[in-house]
């Protein structure tokens, strides 16, 4: 002992990790501050959203019950992080769960809410009431993530930072922008077939040039989405 005094903030550590060893009953003392000081920050610094196999990966493990909620998504995932929590729906769009009646409206607001919050500059996402209490079974979620695990692995050895500029500050609204409408008309293709597919993969690419920042996705995803809004007002003109 070298006589040096011990600073207050010290003490503050020193005490808050003894009252998380003394006052977690019936846990082993070492495992419960373990446990308690391994907070959610750090849990999803180490899920590491930054590609699309996490994202999928993330639909088996979100929630703890049989049916997930949305709000369980949002908490997993951290309401922080914008681009997963628009890709998150976008990815659910483009799966056989679309088929569920108000699937695709749901994740059109969804994405919507998050892409216009991404041009606001907000700092946590917030969604109403309504929507954080929609839910999906775990199984048609572990199904989704099982139909999704191949082409998420097969995509991510191709991203890349490549005009990143593209999807970083300010232009990121450009992107956001594209999303919102998508999302806003939505809930409008439950009554067309396979419409609600063609915008889950366009937002898809997009989003997920914001989780990456490939800026050459975004360029595809917007092409993809011209392309399609083209045919489709051909075939009905």
């Amino acid at each position: 002992m070298n006589g040096r005094p011990v600073s207050p903030s010290s003490q503050g550590k020193f005490k808050l990790v003894f009252s998380l060893v003394t006052n977690i009953p019936g846990t082993d003392p070492p495992l419960a501050a373990f446990a308690s000081i391994m907070t959610k920050a750090d849990m999803l610094e180490e899920r590491n959203l930054n590609s699309m196999e996490a994202v999928v990966d993330l639909m088996a493990e979100v929630g703890s019950e049989d049916r997930v909620c949305v709000g369980d998504i949002v908490d997993d995932i951290d309401g922080d992080a914008f681009a997963p929590l628009m890709l998150f729906p976008a990815l659910l769009a483009v799966t056989p769960a679309s088929g569920i009646p108000g699937m695709t409206a749901t994740c059109g607001l969804i994405i919507a809410l998050v892409a216009v919050q991404i041009v606001l500059r907000r700092k946590a996402v917030w969604l109403p009431g309504f929507l954080r209490r929609r839910s999906i079974s775990r199984a048609r979620l572990q199904t989704a993530r099982d139909w999704l695990a191949k082409p998420a692995r097969a995509i991510d050895k191709v991203t890349g930072k490549r005009l990143a500029f593209l999807v970083r500050p300010p232009f990121d609204i450009g992107a956001a922008l594209i999303c919102m409408c998508i999302g806003l008309t939505m809930p409008f293709m439950e009554f067309v077939p396979f419409s609600g597919t063609m915008a889950g993969i366009a937002v898809s690419l997009i989003a997920l040039a914001l989780v990456t920042e490939d800026g050459v996705l975004a360029v595809l995803g917007t092409g993809f989405l011209a392309t399609v809004s083209y045919i489709g007002w051909s075939a009905v003109t």
